[in-house]
């Protein structure tokens, strides 16, 4: 039987450079080929039109159209699947991903899906895959809620799965890998597990972690052999040249990150990036790292104003703790990467600035940065929604690239926001003039120093030393 995964990345492949592997919609395809079915991948990193997408469902002739999606993409997919339903009822539509796990109800609420996946669909695919093969009836598919007319099917959810080894290798064919290696250099994302057990109040893993409550363990962690066992795979079929680790907290468990280390620098000598938390990163945990051959991490710190961080995001480490982790990764020779946010509920633009300040302080070697978004089944959407700053569905994004917010913040005008979104696309540039011309960004520090932060005195020094160089050049 042939199954059509669909991916869309509107904007992502624009904003990146390069087309994304993504795990979930891999790992499907590998459950359900070791039962002998044929799968076939539409990466949609533009919007077709409705001709297109029917030209491009027709041409692979699916008996399943298995869609993933997070919040920002949905609104493509729920139109894709209207006009699919419309011109191909017979196609069974699923879909599945972040959103549909994080807004089942919002989902399911569309005529136009026959199941819709929520939490981990490895199994719950591939019986629906065998019950489709053999039309079977599907509705009691745990995982699975299931439209049947004018009734909605919300079936429970199965256990998690407590032993992650027990799963295939993730199909990369499935989207065509080389040629994605090759636009990224050879960087090569891997997952070693799943789940993460903090309560970042922007975050969805508290709201699955409530919902999974009694399914099993949450957080869990390939064995460091299974992990090790891939690595050879990928090797031995790709030109890999640097691994990527995309778990939220990579070195949560310390016994199995120094297992991993002392085993992966032992046989291997591809550097690796990995992401994780200030509070992870002991002495030794990144001594560990840096023997075995850890090029860099990437570190959340979201916002420069500890009493924002502390009592909005909860997230609870200090200013100070974070310079004495940048200190100790700089110690042994690691590259450090910070994510950031603006636009918090909360929030004003002297807080903005702070994490600004902080970031310059730090001296990343890159950063990235988004405006916030309050996402379903999370602690600051319900707040957001409480206290009237945020009208679920009135005028939602559908872009996570945006530099304005779909919040009404008392605190920030959408003004002041974009001005700050600059802000932090100079700082990035700043950064970037760090690492290109090193001794440029040196002075450039001396001046902010000596005009003590003064960046509008600063910016007119820099026009008049610029002047001054072009007349130069044309004299």
């Amino acid at each position: 039987m042939k199954i059509l995964f669909v991916y869309p990345d509107i904007e992502g492949v624009e904003h990146y450079g390069a087309r994304k592997f993504y795990h979930g919609l891999a790992y499907l395809s590998a459950m359900v080929k070791q039962d002998g079915h044929e799968t076939e991948l539409y990466y949609a990193d533009r919007e077709p039109t409705r001709d297109e997408l029917l030209e491009r469902v027709a041409r692979a002739n699916p008996a399943i159209v298995a869609f993933s999606s997070t919040t920002h993409q949905h609104p493509f997919v729920e139109k894709w699947a209207a006009w699919l339903k419309e011109a191909m009822p017979e196609r069974v539509l699923v879909s599945g991903g972040t959103h549909p796990t994080l807004a089942p109800e919002e989902v399911i609420a569309s005529p136009n899906w026959d199941a819709v996946c929520v939490g981990e669909g490895e199994y719950a695919f591939r019986e629906l895959a065998q019950r489709v093969a053999e039309g079977q009836p599907f509705h009691d598919i745990r995982n699975l809620w299931v439209r049947r007319g004018d009734d909605i099917i919300r079936n429970p959810l199965r256990p998690l799965i407590a032993n992650l080894d027990e799963l295939p290798f993730a199909d990369r064919e499935l989207f065509a890998f080389d040629e994605i290696l090759a636009a990224n250099d050879g960087w090569v994302d891997m997952m070693s597990g799943r789940g993460c057990p903090y309560q970042c109040s922007y975050c969805c893993n508290p709201g699955l972690q409530s919902r999974y409550k009694g399914l099993g363990k949450y957080v869990r962690f390939r064995s460091v052999p299974h992990v090790l066992a891939e690595i050879r795979a990928l090797r031995s079929r790709y030109n890999v040249k640097t691994i990527n680790f995309q778990d939220d907290t990579f070195t949560l468990d310390e016994k199995w990150t120094l297992e991993f280390c002392e085993a992966y620098g032992r046989e291997f000598k591809l550097p690796f990036w990995i992401n994780t938390r200030v509070e992870r990163l002991s002495e030794e945990i990144v001594a560990a790292l840096a023997r075995a051959g850890c090029r860099g991490v990437r570190i959340g710190i979201e916002s420069g104003n500890e009493l924002l961080r502390r009592d909005i995001l909860k997230r609870r480490m200090s200013n100070e703790d974070i310079i004495a982790a940048f200190r100790r990764l700089r110690k042994h020779g690691l590259k450090a990467y910070t994510c950031n946010m603006l636009g918090i509920p909360g929030e004003t633009k002297e807080m903005i600035e702070e994490t600004i300040e902080l970031n310059r302080r730090l001296e990343p070697d890159d950063l990235q940065f988004s405006v916030f978004y309050p996402y379903p089944m999370t602690e600051l959407h319900d707040v957001a929604v409480a206290k009237g700053y945020y009208v679920p569905q009135a005028g939602a994004l559908s872009t996570y690239y945006a530099r304005t917010s779909v919040l009404n913040l008392p605190t920030l005008t959408q003004e002041e926001l974009a001005y700050e979104y600059d802000r932090f696309m100079a700082l990035k540039s700043e950064l970037s003039l760090r690492r290109t011309h090193p001794w440029k960004y040196r002075a450039k520090k001396a001046l902010r120093a000596l005009l003590r932060g003064d960046e509008a005195r600063m910016e007119r020094v820099l026009n008049v030393w610029r002047r001054a160089r072009r007349a130069l050049r044309r004299a």
